[in-house]
């Protein structure tokens, strides 16, 4: 039963860090509930920051009828904002942002009116980043071997403690998802929806990459030592912090992004 309860705490952990890293990150869309607007309820929002392409929708749903607005411009261009009104099916009103190429963004705002007064719907502005649709059988063992290292890093931190697991051969088996999920199938995923497998160092100053970078070189350190070393619990401990820090930093922090002028994908920004 305790291991059962250790492997229950690695996967807590784990849970937690993923929606951290989802919720506090600038893709996560901008939502909300029972706000208030000129003696009107509008149920829910959502304003998306992130898009495939071919499927941006902006969405309100109001119990009272009200007027809404939808204006945008390609981020970075300096040019004039395009506008349109929010078409409404009963309480649902929706507009689609218009498709830009992958890591192509705009910024658009929503504003209400109703009664003669007006509103700005969520923050002034709002970024939202396009993408290419990423097949299936990349995206999803890239996002269960990421989850699988960080059950594994926390499991392997805990057994430090604990002493009932061949640490040596988690640590092998945590740095085989990290480089299964960080190095085969995330620049798979990366190309599909932006069209590049790696921007990160030496080629760019994507943080995502740089960041699983990082941890290879930390956990490759902390194999070794689980092998090699006398004591390898400072480099295991050393690897375990790395991950925290990592993983205390929002998802697509500083990634790919089309700069208009050139046509050129740039990254960390």
């Amino acid at each position: 039963m305790k291991k059962v309860s250790y492997w229950g705490i690695a996967l807590l952990v784990t849970l937690f860090f993923a929606v951290f890293q989802r919720a506090t990150g600038p893709t996560y869309p901008i939502k909300g509930k029972n706000l208030e607007f000129a003696g009107a309820e509008i149920s829910s929002y959502r304003l998306p920051r992130s898009c495939t392409v071919g499927d941006c929708l902006v969405k309100i749903v109001s119990g009272a009828p009200l007027e809404a607005g939808l204006a945008w411009r390609r981020l970075g261009t300096g040019e004039p904002f395009s506008g349109t009104e929010i078409a409404s099916e009963g309480p649902l009103y929706s507009a689609r942002l218009p498709d830009q190429p992958p890591a192509g963004k705009l910024e658009y705002h929503v504003t209400l009116r109703r009664g003669g007064e007006t509103m700005r719907l969520g923050p002034e502005l709002i970024v939202v980043r396009f993408k290419g649709d990423v097949p299936a059988w990349i995206l999803v063992p890239h996002v269960l071997l990421m989850f699988l290292f960080m059950v594994f890093s926390v499991r392997v931190m805990i057994s430090l403690f604990t002493k009932d697991l061949v640490v040596r051969h988690a640590v092998a088996w945590n740095t085989a998802f990290l480089i299964l999920g960080g190095f085969i199938f995330g620049p798979l995923t990366q190309y599909h929806a932006f069209g590049h497998y790696w921007t990160g160092w030496p080629f760019g100053h994507d943080l995502t990459d740089n960041k699983t970078l990082a941890l290879l070189l930390f956990w490759l350190a902390a194999l070794w030592a689980s092998f090699k070393a006398k004591n390898p619990r400072p480099w295991l401990v050393a690897a375990f912090a790395a991950t925290l820090l990592v993983y205390f930093i929002p998802h697509s922090m500083y990634g790919s992004q089309l700069d208009y002028s050139t046509g050129r994908v740039v990254t960390g920004r």
